[in-house]
């Protein structure tokens, strides 16, 4: 072998997805806050999750999503009627 050659060297990274999940609610009629989170992710690595908050305007803005290796997609509802 020729001593100017490297050694050749062989790394192989793996990524090991943590399997959780969490959830929350907030809701305080003295101060009007409302809000609430829940989200997983599976052994495949792929998070799933959904949220709420109470709008200014009295709206409930709904969020459901998932986030995996083509990245994060959001579905946003809304729900009541604006009031000013």
């Amino acid at each position: 072998p020729d001593c100017d050659t490297p050694p050749l060297i062989s790394l192989q990274l793996q990524q090991y997805a943590s399997k959780y999940a969490f959830g929350y609610r907030i809701r305080d009629f003295h101060t009007g806050n409302d809000f609430g989170h829940k989200q997983n992710r599976d052994l495949h690595g792929v998070t799933r999750g959904q949220y709420h908050i109470l709008l200014p305007d009295g709206r409930i803005q709904n969020v459901i999503y998932h986030a995996d290796d083509t990245g994060f997609h959001a579905d946003v509802s809304f729900e009541g009627a604006t009031k000013h």
